[in-house]
């Protein structure tokens, strides 16, 4: 695998696609780092999601400006220069947050295009589905865009105080990389979570116009209407605007995978597949004792002591930081509370979608026997591969969302909580 090093403002290049030889790049680490097996998938075409934190650590370009940044700030003993190492950082995740506004606007012309062509006629469950998996993917990117925006304000204001000391430094560093990790990882899942749509999309796409073709014969007998036949064709527009639409956004989330991963934007690795959740590690899942592990170990939450511990005693600054860290572990508790019940919740939906699969297939092998005893035509037949496809689709899609809600519990209890 070949890679190149970019600044943070490689993240918002131009999505346009551009023919150009990738530039291989040197990772942060030497060579003794990792072994050598460990190299080598770091260096293949392949991205997998456990070596994820490793390329980040490697190749991602904002985890590396803010290494060097850091390991250039840690010898500088002026609080000026400290405070206003302090702003760039800000400033640096200000920039990182427009950029993902910027995104999500593009993801939301795409949403108000689709439905501008959609007034004035029913949209079928494909299309629904679809409108509904942007809408809230441009949620999620806004949503992201607000955590680093307060990521930012938290900085600047730790900047104000000047109550920072290499101790303090050390910790919000490690925040600021670990959530990098995070956000990855999450970029990773979305990109699984949208290209899974698109076949289904097609499969919708194709018994749509099969449904057309059969109005228009229909028509031809006298048996459909010119609005039959618009009504059908209409139904084949708004799914290939759909799969349209479908395809840039994976596009787009697939150039932001390789931007931060070390791939140039434009380069095409084997993308696998997200992990199956891990339901095992449920049954060993304790809200009321993992909330104190979350405590005990939240970064942040370690920042504002040591920040605590260097302020004067009495003085209102302190009394405010007081204030803080104890909402702040209400938080950290009320938040593991959520991720538990959010795993119970998705544990209980991919147990359904299993369900809904196993009756699918029974279906499906009833409407075999139908199709070769001349009982039902092709048309139904492909209606009934779709219900089939559409059921995987959804049982993937609750693994995925188990996996994510599985491993945003584990980074709590770790000690990273995004926005907390």
């Amino acid at each position: 695998m070949k890679r190149i090093r970019y600044r943070a403002a490689a993240l918002v290049l131009s999505l346009a696609c551009a023919a150009a030889s990738p530039v291989t790049a040197l990772a942060e680490n030497p060579q003794f780092a990792h072994d050598e097996a460990t190299w080598a998938r770091l260096r293949d075409n392949v991205m997998e999601y456990d070596e994820l934190q490793m390329l980040v650590e490697e190749y991602n370009p904002h985890y590396l400006n803010n290494q060097g940044t850091y390991q250039q700030g840690r010898s500088v003993k002026n609080k000026n220069e400290i405070r206003q190492n302090q702003y760039d950082s800000a400033n640096d995740m200000e920039d990182s947050a427009e950029g993902l506004r910027d995104t999500a606007d593009t993801m939301k012309d795409a949403l108000e295009m689709m439905s501008g062509m959609a007034v004035g006629m029913t949209l079928d469950s494909a299309t629904q589905k679809q409108i509904s998996s942007m809408s809230s993917s441009y949620a999620s990117l806004m949503a992201a865009a607000a955590m680093i925006e307060q990521s930012s304000i938290s900085t600047r204001q730790a900047a104000d105080a000047s109550y920072e000391d290499s101790e303090t430094q050390a910790l919000a560093h490690q925040n600021t990389q670990t959530g990098l990790i995070v956000q990855t990882q999450g970029l990773f899942a979305s990109y699984n979570l949208a290209r899974k749509s698109i076949a289904t999309l097609k499969q919708n796409l194709a018994l749509a116009e099969q449904s057309l073709a059969m109005t228009q014969r229909q028509q031809s007998v006298g048996m459909a209407t010119a609005t039959d036949v618009l009504k059908a064709q209409n139904s084949v527009q708004s799914l290939q605007s759909g799969i349209t639409s479908a395809e840039a956004n994976v596009e787009n989330l697939r150039q932001q995978l390789c931007l931060a991963t070390g791939w140039k934007y434009n380069d095409q690795p084997e993308i696998q597949d997200l992990p199956r959740a891990n339901r095992a590690l449920i049954a060993g899942m304790n809200p009321e004792v993992d909330a104190q592990t979350a405590v005990d170990s939240s970064i942040s939450l370690k920042v504002n002591k040591r920040l605590l511990s260097n302020m004067t005693e009495g003085s209102t600054e302190r009394k405010n930081m007081e204030r803080t860290i104890a909402n702040q572990e209400q938080s950290i508790r009320s938040s593991v509370r959520t991720m538990y019940n959010t795993v119970l919740m998705d544990q209980t939906a991919l147990q359904a979608a299993e369900a809904a699969l196993a009756t699918e297939t029974k279906n499906q092998s009833i409407a075999d026997t139908k199709l070769q005893l001349g009982m039902i035509g092709n048309l139904e037949y492909l209606n009934a591969q779709n219900s089939l496809a559409a059921r995987q689709i959804e049982l993937e899609t609750a693994d995925m969302n188990l996996q994510q809600a599985l491993e945003t519990y584990q980074w709590a209890l770790k000690g990273y909580i995004a926005g907390v």
